[in-house]
């Protein structure tokens, strides 16, 4: 290698070492969410499958399972993504076009 590498393979190591911990909590943190989200996603399935089996079972319908499953997934849905629904509500409140009267 030139000179001219080993000076930025230096200052980059240097880079490195000084905000390790920064760049191994922004990873730790993206896989931390990564998994997060998978989690949540597998337990809201694991619902909604628990509440199709149960009104398939006691009821014996296809369509009022399905229904329920629905139901469920709607509200799994909402509790996974409140903050994201609560932002875009707020933001809508904020930017809608509101009538002006005279």
């Amino acid at each position: 290698m030139s000179r001219n590498q080993w000076i930025v393979t230096i200052v980059l190591v240097i880079i490195g070492v000084s905000f390790a911990p920064e760049i191994f909590s922004s990873i730790g943190y993206a896989l931390g969410s990564v998994i997060e989200f998978a989690l949540s996603v597998v337990i809201a399935l694991a619902i909604i499958g628990l509440v199709f089996f149960l009104l398939m079972t006691v009821f014996g319908s296809v369509a009022i399972g399905l229904i329920g499953a629905f139901v469920a997934m709607v509200f799994t849905g909402i509790g996974m993504f409140w903050p994201l629904v609560l932002c875009v509500a707020i933001l809508y409140v904020v930017f809608r076009n509101s009538r002006k009267t005279v």
